[in-house]
């Protein structure tokens, strides 16, 4: 008879939370790295900005190839290989001498390696682990994402300071390198099944319990236990893009992206151009993640408990009220930082366990890593726009006004499409013959 067992999953978690904590200190560290590459070439912000916006649309579009990889080979290969890429693109991005190198190397080489260690991979590892408690699971893993903000930011602005941005980058390649490449190697798995298990674990299901001590080794059991047999009328990808809920999610990712990225990248020149010291815009970037972390957490277990539609849209009004405390700050008004760094933070990190939560009660099954693979194009097309967009209002208008206007819309937008995603629903779609 199977005994009653710590469940595995949360080791996965664990392991998780750490990936994202590290590479998202990287992805959100480009802020300063913004500002003091700048300064050393004269770049335009438009320009320059640019790089992220590349970053974002390869990291996106790296998503269909990954989550095929993840499919077929599982995380236990893939991430490891994949940290090897990002570090080496950090290597050659602390080398380069013209745009178009910072482009290549960090744009696109480094992009491509953060895809597979990143928030898209781990929202099609962590959604087969989980079904009772997806959201609680998906949102302390991410929580790693604001850790890595608090951490990572403001140590880039101090090693930027000590040593250089060139240095900075040679040392964030170490720490990589160094702490992730072990980690996924020994502790990473690639689904229950490879240990025997199932979601949430044997523990969790009292009937499969008493099941498993007197049913023999079937192949129908075999089946159920595997991912094609626990959701057997699962969509593919061709019978997913038939659907209105794939298309409504899939706006509702990119107009939320927009927002989020056009602001998180711009927020350090934004609070420097009003007077405000490099080192203190950097604190409430970290401040902001400390409270993403806190958000993903409350925000994955209250979707968990109240639904996923008013979850998310408790969090984008926050991120909106945050987005607003930016728009208005000015000397003077230096409480309006800790307004943006806790409200936008909220709001900013209820979008981890939510949306990949959302897209695998829609569509998890054996297809779930090309599906939401798809699904994430859209949303680094639109942060890549946003990112883009929010440095040439700039360089227009010389401020962010017009920009964070922008972005308060867009988040609108973006809950307004995801409560029509979840309403439509995939069997309330002419795409069921696609299954």
């Amino acid at each position: 008879m199977r005994q009653h067992r710590f469940f595995y999953g949360w080791i996965i978690v664990a392991v998780s939370c750490i990936n994202l904590a590290v590479i998202f200190g990287l992805w959100y560290s480009f802020s300063v790295f913004f500002v003091a590459i700048i300064e050393e070439f004269q770049w335009s912000r438009a320009a320059t900005s640019g790089v992220f916006s590349c970053f974002i649309m390869v990291h996106s579009f790296s998503a269909i190839l990954v989550g095929s990889a993840l499919d077929r080979f599982g995380p236990r290969r893939v991430i490891p290989a994949a940290v090897c890429l990002v570090a080496a693109g950090l290597v050659a991005s602390s080398r380069i001498q013209e745009l178009w190198q910072l482009y290549f190397w960090y744009g696109m080489v480094t992009a491509a390696g953060v895809c597979a260690v990143g928030f898209i991979a781990h929202s099609m590892i962590l959604p087969r682990w989980f079904e009772r408690k997806r959201g609680l699971a998906i949102g302390i893993a991410t929580a790693g994402i604001g850790v890595g903000m608090q951490i990572f930011v403001p140590a880039a602005q101090y090693l930027i300071e000590l040593y250089g941005w060139r240095s900075a980058y040679l040392l964030m390649a170490a720490t990589i390198l160094l702490t992730l490449f072990p980690l996924n190697l020994f502790l990473q798995r690639n689904g229950p099944e490879e240990i025997g298990d199932v979601p949430d674990g044997w523990g969790s299901r009292s009937i499969d319990n008493v099941t498993a001590a007197t049913e023999p080794e079937s192949e129908e059991r075999i089946n159920r236990d595997t991912e094609a047999g626990r959701h057997p009328n699962a969509l593919t990808l061709r019978g997913a893009l038939r659907t209105r809920s794939f298309w409504f999610l899939t706006g509702s990712f990119f107009f939320m992206s927009l927002a989020i990225q056009g602001t998180l990248i711009h927020q350090v020149a934004s609070v420097t151009d009003k007077g405000f010291a490099p080192v203190q815009a950097a604190f409430f970037f970290g401040m902001a993640g400390i409270f993403g972390s806190a958000g993903k957490i409350i925000f994955g277990w209250l979707s968990d408990r109240i639904g996923r539609e008013p979850a998310f849209a408790l969090g984008m009004s926050c991120a909106a009220t945050g987005v607003i405390s930016l728009l208005l700050l000015q000397e003077g008004l230096g409480f309006l930082l800790y307004a943006y760094g806790v409200l936008f933070g909220l709001g900013y990190g209820s979008i981890a366990p939510i949306m990949p939560a959302r897209a695998a009660d829609l569509f998890l099954g054996p297809h779930f890593g090309k599906i939401f693979g798809m699904i994430a194009i859209a949303g680094g097309t639109g942060g890549a726009f946003g990112v883009l967009l929010s440095g040439k209002i700039f360089d227009i208008t010389n401020n962010y006004t017009i920009a964070f206007l922008v972005a308060i819309v867009a988040i609108i937008l973006s809950i307004v499409l995801f409560i029509r995603a979840s309403s439509a629903g995939p069997g309330k779609s002419p795409g069921q013959t696609g299954r």
